[in-house]
């Protein structure tokens, strides 16, 4: 599908629904593992050598991002919602999906997530995770909003 967005034309291929119902499967998988610290059912989740966050930020591979949730306390659970998906010219498919935590205090968080999922042989993984703090007050405890996301982001 080609769209024509502003100045920006860009071409948009669908995913098939099988394919959809996959990724589904790795992003409600993410959630699972992440909160349960089922650290050894990562790899159906994630590439092994996983990309989360961005510039300096970043960490690289599972061990990086286990140790990066192990030091969130007190933990919260994720709930993702609201996905978007696009199959990219190289075979990937971007993802830009809604996330919602509830802390241990009954307050709420949300924000977004953008993942370029890969097709490995052991089937689809995230192989890069950005997330973005949306809609939170300057002094919540996960800090405040950062909503940087767009939808020429997600193309990108």
């Amino acid at each position: 599908m080609v769209r024509e967005l502003g100045s920006v034309v860009t071409t948009e291929v669908r995913v098939d629904s099988d394919t959809a119902a996959e990724i589904l499967d790795v992003l409600a998988r993410y959630a699972q593992v992440i909160d349960n610290r089922d650290w050894d059912q990562a790899h159906t989740v994630f590439t092994d050598d996983v990309v989360f966050g961005a510039g300096e930020a970043a960490r690289q591979g599972i061990s990086a991002v286990q140790e990066m949730v192990e030091t969130v306390r007190p933990y919260h659970p994720h709930h993702t919602s609201n996905t978007i998906l696009t199959r990219r010219p190289d075979g990937t498919i971007r993802a830009w999906s809604k996330f919602v935590i509830v802390r241990t205090d009954g307050t709420a968080g949300s924000g977004d997530y953008q993942d370029t999922l890969v097709h490995t042989d052991r089937g689809w993984r995230i192989a890069h995770r950005v997330a973005s703090r949306g809609n939170r007050r300057r002094d919540d405890p996960g800090g405040p909003s950062s909503r940087t996301f767009t939808f020429a982001s997600w193309r990108e």
